[in-house]
């Protein structure tokens, strides 16, 4: 009998151990329809795509006892339009995240691919939108800081460590050892735009050499309804931003800030918040490519709201993006405004419109005219499970 309940009892406490680790599913459909005017001749103004991106993603969490935790997180994102990996497969399977590692009293360090420091801490903390809609602000996108694949604010072969938080305060560092060797770029002149075709910027010569490590630091303050964040970023082709992001809910609202700085470090070499490209060192700025030059400056601030009403949220923002680089002055303003609609807790439909000055002399990652005043439309469907 005494052996018996022994062996029941080790049954029981493997049972237990087995009922300590946590495996979750999880991910978001998004699909609607876009419409955008001026774009380049031969090109739909009207599209079929998405607001969110769209993913599917793998959690899992074990309690190791004493506090200590292992966690693995892994997603990948994908085209709901086509069923191909996002952005036609120019990105890893698992363009979101793979990372896996230890969280206790010392913090959280994981090890992989992921968002930075900075990026993932200013996102829904900074834009009314937090997603990729046609009126999401003009904000200061993610550097892209791998060469391989545009990273969009992530890094590979990283090193994330999230401090525990103290009074409010969260400390997050972020860091690859990873460098790539980058070869020279011949310098070239602009071409115009001509017959319909699109004309490209002038390109600056780059000697051939060894990229930087990237490294990112971000520090939060949350008490109450307030959250106020600074953060300083430096991807591989040495290109520095840093930021400084808010909002405050006021019950009937919440308002949103942030203003950032970014430097260039390398002409024509890396860009910024989308896949890399040898010869363009450019900023994606919902929609809009922007150029940078060596040691050129742009400015950006934003200000929004949200406002829910029963099911609905109120969207609203408002963002400036002002700068120099390689084709001279770059000046973009922007005008969102927008409503979701919440028919159950996984399910919201949306719309938005957005009014967009751009001032320069190309045409835009989306096909639209610089140089001109452009309008957009949305409205779409999306699902979380």
């Amino acid at each position: 009998m005494k052996k018996t309940l022994i062996a029941l009892a080790a049954i029981a406490a493997t049972g237990a151990a087995f009922a300590q680790s946590t495996v979750t599913i999880s991910g978001v459909l998004d699909v609607g329809i876009k419409n955008v005017n001026q774009v380049k001749p031969d090109t739909a103004k009207m599209s079929v795509g998405s607001g969110n991106n769209n993913r599917v993603a793998f959690g899992v969490t074990e309690d190791l006892g004493g506090g200590l935790k292992a966690m693995a997180n892994a997603q990948m994102r994908f085209d709901p339009t086509t069923g191909t990996p996002e952005a036609a497969g120019a990105r890893p399977l698992f363009q979101g995240e793979t990372r896996v590692g230890l969280s206790g009293g010392f913090g959280t360090v994981m090890l992989g691919r992921g968002l930075t420091a900075l990026q993932l801490a200013n996102g829904g903390n900074s834009d009314p939108w937090g997603v990729t809609t046609v009126a999401g602000s003009v904000y200061a996108a993610g550097f892209a800081t791998d060469y391989a694949a545009g990273g969009e604010g992530r890094i590979d072969q990283g090193i994330f460590y999230t401090a525990p938080t103290i009074n409010g305060l969260t400390l997050s560092l972020t860091m690859s050892p990873r460098k790539v060797a980058t070869a020279a770029v011949a310098a070239a002149p602009a071409v115009a735009d001509a017959g319909g075709v699109q004309g490209t910027n002038a390109v600056s010569a780059v000697a051939a050499g060894s990229s930087k490590t990237s490294q990112s630091v971000n520090l939060t303050y949350a008490a109450g309804p307030l959250v106020v964040g600074v953060g300083n970023e430096r991807n591989r082709a040495n290109d520095t931003i840093t930021q400084v992001y808010g909002n405050y809910d006021l019950g009937v609202a919440k308002v949103f800030a942030s203003s950032a700085t970014i430097k260039g470090g390398t002409a024509e070499e890396q860009r910024l918040g989308g896949t890399f490209a040898a010869a363009s060192s450019a900023v994606n700025t919902g929609g809009t490519t922007k150029q940078v030059a060596a040691g050129g400056k742009i400015k950006n601030w934003t200000v929004g709201a949200t406002a829910p009403m029963g099911a609905a949220t109120l969207r609203v923002g408002y963002s400036v993006w002002n700068g120099n680089g390689a084709a001279g002055q770059q000046d973009d303003n922007k005008f969102g405004m927008g409503v979701k609609y919440d028919l159950s807790k996984r399910t919201f439909v949306y719309t938005d419109v957005a009014s967009q000055t751009r001032k320069n002399n190309s045409y835009n990652a989306d096909n639209s005219k610089s140089n001109t005043k452009v309008t957009s439309f949305d409205l779409g469907v999306a699902h979380s499970f």
